[in-house]
């Protein structure tokens, strides 16, 4: 299949024979009961993907590479936005951030669920606990006003669980919560590490 592979998209692998890399022992068990791994930022040739794979403990994370033709699937996070974790304290939280981003983002803006509750939404396979944060992505092509970034990070907040919220501008990845101070330069995630910038908007 074409893929366009963006940072926190959800892969759906062809299974271990698709790894590039010599991997720790519990990588291809992994793959091999749960297929999936996560795009990551990270310097990558063409015709490869850089992903992340989770096992089955939480210090089990692995870097890699995979080619598209060995990708099946692709759930960007967006697509799980209507879907609700099995924990009821995080399915309250995504209800609550559906209800307020419903009126709140333009029409060129959109979000979903990413880390632990994404995965586990595009997989079926549950990997979170009651310590569980919800992480939220917004794709935001268009620049996101400090106000509401700041009337965002304070009714999240006030929510019944803990939210995580990264913006995703032309300039890399931003955190909510950074972005909503007043002035100052922030820290914005690119494929060749983080860099500080004043505006992830301006133009390269």
């Amino acid at each position: 299949m074409a893929v366009t592979a963006r940072p926190h998209d959800l892969l759906r692998l062809s299974g271990a024979a698709a790894l590039q890399d010599t991997s720790p022992a519990w990588v291809p068990a992994s793959i091999t009961a749960c297929p999936w791994g996560v795009v990551r930022r990270a310097p990558h040739p063409p015709g490869l993907v850089p992903i992340g794979i989770r096992g089955t403990e939480r210090w089990q994370r692995h870097a890699a590479l995979v080619p598209t033709g060995a990708v099946i699937r692709s759930v960007p996070p967006e697509e799980l936005r209507g879907r609700r974790p099995w924990l009821p304290l995080l399915a309250v939280t995504l209800s609550a951030v559906a209800l307020l981003l419903a009126g709140e983002l333009d029409a060129g803006a959109a979000w979903g669920p990413i880390g632990g509750v994404g995965f586990e939404l595009a997989t079926g396979q549950p990997v979170t606990h009651p310590g569980s944060d919800l992480d939220l992505l917004i794709r935001a092509p268009h620049r996101l006003d400090r106000t509401l970034a700041r009337r965002l990070t304070a009714v999240f907040a006030a929510l019944p669980g803990p939210v995580d919220c990264q913006l995703e501008t032309p300039g890399g990845g931003v955190g909510l919560t950074e972005w909503a101070r007043t002035g100052g330069p922030v820290m914005a995630r690119t494929d060749h590490g983080p860099h500080l910038v004043d505006d992830p908007w301006a133009p390269a």
